[in-house]
């Protein structure tokens, strides 16, 4: 039973860690219909800067992620200007295409430029918090913390997208970008706050992942695909569906990997296709 805990806190952790991310990446994709391929390579670098702040500053991480989300923001700000702007005026499949290949070459630029600059290696935070025991159930308080923290942010996400302007603005033009510009959305404007929000979200999971897990210069793409797979699974601009999706992704993973480490993705996935043979819209999309 204790073991059968453990690994549910795990699975339950990993999720909220897959849906902070992969819900920026479905708003990126509602907003402006562009697949953004580089999405992971935003939290490899939010994980990477709380590393080199952390070695060479000792202050507390989670500080430091509130400290890096301005800059993660910036950069995803930028990212939109520079990178995605000059697609925005063609047809749509074009542009989904010509997105693609564009985030693809920048995450492989990006991977390789910090795989040259801070080397390949994975790299950690080693930031531990006292323990506690419930019988012969070991429970981390700096997990505890996590998914606090994670759960407080997923309420902060949904109040801001619900009572402020731009969080409104932005639903507007997921759900119909020409009724949004009829009433006065700069719809470019809020394309490139999409791509800085997005980019928060990945940056502050980077975070959390260099403390509980590890980062590497290769893992963006991994973790891209993974958060696609969560999209699918749990609708387009769903914040409570990448929730979920995270949750059963990351559940099904810690749970069959403790038996068998090589067969958990295989497994997420499985259930992944599973479900989509009976929800193909996703279990919230409409």
């Amino acid at each position: 039973m204790e073991i059968a805990i453990q690994l549910v806190i795990a699975g339950i952790l990993q999720g909220g860690l897959y849906a902070l991310a992969a819900f920026g990446l479905s708003l990126i994709f509602g907003v402006s219909n562009v697949l953004n391929l580089a999405h992971g390579e935003f939290l490899m670098l939010g994980g990477l800067f709380c590393f080199l702040i952390f070695s060479a500053t000792g202050l507390n991480p989670f500080l430091i992620g509130l400290m890096i989300l301005p800059f993660a923001f910036f950069l995803g700000y930028i990212f939109d200007r520079f990178l995605m702007r000059p697609l925005a005026g063609k047809k749509e499949h074009i542009r989904l295409m010509s997105s693609i290949l564009v985030t693809l070459g920048a995450a492989l630029c990006i991977g390789d430029v910090t795989s040259f600059l801070a080397g390949a290696e994975e790299k950690g935070v080693d930031y531990s918090m006292p323990s506690f025991f419930w019988g012969d159930l070991y429970i981390s308080y700096l997990r505890l913390l996590a998914m606090v923290m994670i759960a407080g942010l997923t309420v902060g996400i949904h109040y801001y997208l619900k009572k402020t302007y731009t969080g409104r603005a932005l639903r507007a033009t997921t759900q119909n970008i020409r009724g949004a510009m009829l009433v006065g959305v700069d719809t470019s404007r809020i394309r490139s706050v999409t791509f800085g929000i997005g980019s928060m979200l990945a940056s502050i999971a980077g975070v959390f992942y260099v403390v509980l897990l590890s980062i590497s210069p290769d893992m963006g793409l991994t973790v891209t695909i993974k958060y696609l797979c969560i999209i699918v699974l749990g609708g387009l601009g769903s914040l409570i569906g990448s929730l979920v999706g995270g949750v059963i992704l990351g559940l099904t993973e810690s749970i069959v990997s403790y038996y068998n480490p090589h067969w958990g993705q295989t497994a997420a996935f499985l259930i992944l296709v599973l479900i989509l043979l009976i929800r193909p819209k996703g279990l919230f999309g409409k």
